[in-house]
């Protein structure tokens, strides 16, 4: 199972952007947190993920990857799979993005963020938490598996998005 994300596509000023978005300003100085090495086998089968079906999407260094680092899991709970996104992006550039479609406003923790979904996702399959970072930002995104589509409990699956994130908040850096 894979997670589709909106990826880098240019570079503005030194700053890749997320296409649909404009660039803002960045800090730099704060360590990208890497989920596929910095989230434990302990943290993740706490949130009924399983530890051994570990999908790395992004965890490069090159110009663009070098602003995410991004990681998959298969749930032991139903048909779907979790993605932990890390990333330079803001909540506001989420918010931003034609591609995009905010559900929501939501407060995790003490994290002020949305809840969207992707335009391009007819089927709605996959719902995304955004919360702020000092890097930038996370997000969990949840894809449910299309042949399991009539399983979902909603749809876009925004509650179990919701739900996955509500654990993983206090789990990731301030």
């Amino acid at each position: 199972m894979s997670s589709v994300l909106a990826g880098c596509t240019s570079t503005v000023g030194g700053n890749a952007t997320e296409e649909g978005s404009s660039p803002v300003s960045h800090n730099e100085s704060v360590p990208l947190f890497n989920p596929c090495t910095d989230l434990s086998d302990e943290v993740l089968r706490g949130d009924k993920l399983d530890p051994a079906t570990k999908r790395v999407t992004v965890d490069g260094e090159s110009n663009d990857e070098a602003w995410w680092k991004i990681c998959n899991w298969d749930s032991t709970e139903g048909p779907y799979g979790v993605s932990v996104f890390s990333t330079r992006r803001t909540v506001p550039e989420r918010r931003a993005n034609e591609r995009s479609l905010v559900i929501r406003d939501i407060t995790i923790g003490a994290r002020a963020g949305v809840v969207s979904t992707k335009r391009s996702d007819p089927d709605k399959l996959t719902c995304y938490v955004s919360v702020p970072a000092a890097q930038g930002m996370f997000e969990v995104g949840v894809t449910w598996l299309y042949s399991q589509r009539q399983s979902m409990p909603e749809s876009p699956p925004c509650e179990v998005a919701i739900r996955h994130m509500n654990y993983f908040e206090r789990h990731l850096p301030k």
